[in-house]
């Protein structure tokens, strides 16, 4: 798990070629403080989708509805990264396998 600021991000690889985000808000006060932190986290969280070969959960706390857009991204971000080095690994980046020459990825 990374942290930055009221933000958290843990990462696992998925062993896609794109990342899937998902979003926490919990402990909001009301429903309408929920729903403004989701939709400000989802679009923080855009660019989280660069992040391919892993799933990214992304929660926060009540910060995430009163923070300038630009810190929050900024939070996101380095969570993000905080997140996925502490996972262990990289996954292999997508295209053609080392296996077959033609890049099929099969038995020779």
């Amino acid at each position: 798990m990374g942290r930055a600021g009221g933000v958290r991000v843990h990462a696992a690889p998925n062993g896609r070629d794109d990342a899937r985000v998902g979003l926490s808000v919990p402990g909001m006060a009301s429903a309408v403080e929920r729903n403004r932190a989701r939709r400000r986290l989802r679009e923080a969280a855009r660019e989280l989708r660069a992040h391919r070969g892993y799933d990214l959960i992304v929660s926060c706390d009540t910060t995430a509805v009163t923070a300038p857009l630009p810190l929050l991204r900024e939070q996101v971000e380095a969570a993000a990264l905080r997140g996925i080095s502490r996972v262990g690994h990289r996954p292999p980046p997508p295209g053609p396998t080392a296996a077959s020459p033609s890049g099929e990825g099969g038995l020779p």
